[in-house]
């Protein structure tokens, strides 16, 4: 089961979580970023940085309520870094609030942890380990067991105070017991369905899960009474969740001879020990180690809006520090053994040509190329390269190489169109002037930069389009200082608050047509010449024709009389 997924309509190519995740576990696969299961230390980084809110978190909650529904046994038990999420007038009055919604009890999973403490307290005193590494947190656990497992027999090989507790609780319940283990830890998801374990927790839900569902049923938490812990008091346990809790613990059984304490949290600080703890640099250590920093009151699944974590801290100490004289009883025996392993993934690593080859796809000829900006999230240009050859990576994750592209392509668009562009802010200042404008108005772009438009052209159309925010289609202009008539368009960009004019030389088109229109007249009045001329000769040539029909015509009667009435006269 993937414990942190993504919703992809919100992944807006960031890679904001490739720079946070401290062992690169994220796969970017068209522009949209993904977890890789089997190497994620389940840290939460990613869900508490990502901007857009993209990455989702698996939740049993309707898991539990569904166990209540069907009347089960259902105990919670209830990590002590609750103080950092609930702020509540006690802890009594908080356990009220949560029996109110159907839990059967409540306990502090500090009493797990009395266990481990002794558990650990037992491998210092056989001194059979070089060090002793704490594994109380399972995203420190599953880093050393994928990233480091050389440091495996380093690893303290007990079980958490989660999975101890669940089985005192079922051991004391009864094993029908449903047993549901509620933190700041979204990595607890993981170890309660961990195949080395024996189904001790049914259910995880962290602490905002439990926010939201009190929430829900606000008026029945309000109401609800004050109540008891299940358990006994857990005393110095409860320190747990806070930097050096576990040593603090540790001192309290004394005994601890010429071991060193050493208390390290934070994910590159334990990175950094890891290292450490490779080349030798410690010996006889028995070390915290929490991959939140500053402990358990800081996982990512807590609450942040309610609390302060500063606060936190000394209420946990204050309350810790209640009964803290004496190290509470343990009266059932549990097994607390646990097995840790090698889960290391083998990743091919490309040889040096091809981490050159594919560097020189992103302009990066030579060492001197790589900027190592860490833009894309890998601390350097090889780094990055390896992991696109790994598959999770992609080349266009390059901020530099893609913003060079962008403004080479861009640049080359500019000058290279024959139409005149220009770009003015609202002060009317040109920030932009291409080739083409070059040629049309006489001046060079290093010099119009440095004017006004207006000291140019009349600015009235785009003046008219900042203070309308309407852009400017298709109108003809004529600047006759220069020679030129255009056909331009103003567009006003918002988000810049800039306007980019696109002018259209039509000063030839409109000359042929002139010259055609001027052709055009000359044509007709020299037609209309050649028609003037004709008329009269079609006058003049009517006129001789009717005087000669007249004429012809009383010649004709003559003679038709003539042969009628053969010459006599009537």
């Amino acid at each position: 089961m993937s414990v942190i997924g993504l919703k992809k309509a919100n992944c807006k190519n960031c890679y904001k979580c490739v720079k946070v995740c401290p062992v690169k576990s994220i796969k970017v696969e068209n522009e949209q970023a993904t977890i890789i299961d089997r190497t994620c230390i389940l840290c939460g980084t990613c869900l508490e940085e990502c901007p857009q809110n993209a990455k989702t978190l698996a939740s049993d909650l309707e898991l539990v309520k569904g166990f209540l529904r069907q009347g089960e046994k259902v105990i919670l038990s209830l990590a002590p870094s609750y103080f950092g999420s609930f702020d509540m007038e006690s802890p009594q009055k908080l356990v009220g609030a949560l029996k109110a919604l159907g839990f059967y009890g409540v306990s502090e999973t500090s009493e797990g942890a009395a266990y481990v403490t002794a558990e650990y307290h037992r491998l210092m005193q056989e001194n059979q380990m070089e060090n002793i590494i704490t594994t109380c947190c399972p995203s420190a656990n599953r880093l050393i067991e994928t990233y480091f497992p050389s440091l495996v027999p380093q690893m303290a090989p007990v079980v958490s105070p989660m999975i101890a507790h669940g089985r005192l609780l079922k051991k004391s319940f009864g094993p029908q017991t449903k047993v549901v283990f509620a933190g700041p830890c979204i990595a607890k998801i993981d170890e309660a369905g961990d195949i080395r374990h024996n189904n001790e927790i049914d259910a995880v839900l962290t602490f905002e899960d439990l926010a939201n569902w009190m929430n829900e049923n606000g008026e029945l938490v309000e109401q609800a009474k004050p109540a008891s812990f299940l358990n006994p008091s857990s005393r110095i346990l409860r320190m747990y969740p806070v930097t050096d809790g576990i040593l603090a613990s540790l001192r309290n059984i004394g005994g601890t001879g010429d071991w060193k304490l050493l208390s390290v949290s934070g994910p590159q600080e334990c990175i950094d020990l890891c290292h450490s703890l490779e080349r030798g640099d410690l010996r006889h250590c028995v070390i915290e180690i929490n991959i939140c920093k500053g402990a358990c009151i800081n996982g990512p699944a807590t609450v942040r809006d309610s609390v302060s974590r500063f606060s936190t801290k000394l209420k946990i100490e204050d309350y810790a520090m209640e009964d803290a004289e004496e190290y509470p009883p343990l009266p059932e025996s549990i097994p607390m053994a646990m097995q840790f392993v090698d889960r290391s993934v083998k990743e091919d690593i490309p040889d040096e040509a091809t981490i050159r080859a594919i560097l020189s796809k992103i302009g990066k000829e030579s060492p001197e190329d790589e900027l190592n900006c860490g833009s894309c999230g890998y601390p350097s240009c090889r780094a990055k390269a390896i992991a696109v050859y790994q598959n999770k990576a992609e080349l266009g994750m390059c901020m530099p190489y893609m913003k060079e592209r962008a403004e080479s392509l861009s640049n080359y668009v500019l000058s290279e169109t024959p139409n005149i562009t220009m770009i003015v802010d609202s002060e009317m200042n040109i920030i932009e002037f291409n080739a083409a404008a070059e040629k049309a108005f006489h001046i060079s772009r290093h010099e119009a930069l440095q004017k006004c438009l207006y000291e140019l052209i009349d600015s009235s159309d785009f003046q008219f389009v900042f203070e309308s925010k309407q852009s400017i289609h298709e109108k003809r202009v004529q600047y006759k200082e220069y020679g030129l008539t255009t056909m331009q368009s103003i567009v006003y960009i918002a988000k810049e608050n800039i306007a980019m004019g696109i002018f259209r030389d039509i000063t030839s088109e409109v000359t042929l047509q002139e010259n055609q229109y001027k052709l055009r007249v000359e044509t007709m009045e020299m037609a209309q010449k050649v028609i003037d001329k004709q008329m009269v000769a079609a006058q003049q040539i009517a006129s001789l024709l009717g005087e000669t029909t007249a004429e012809t015509k009383v010649t004709l009667t003559k003679l038709k009389d003539m042969i009628v009435y053969n010459g006599d006269e009537t």
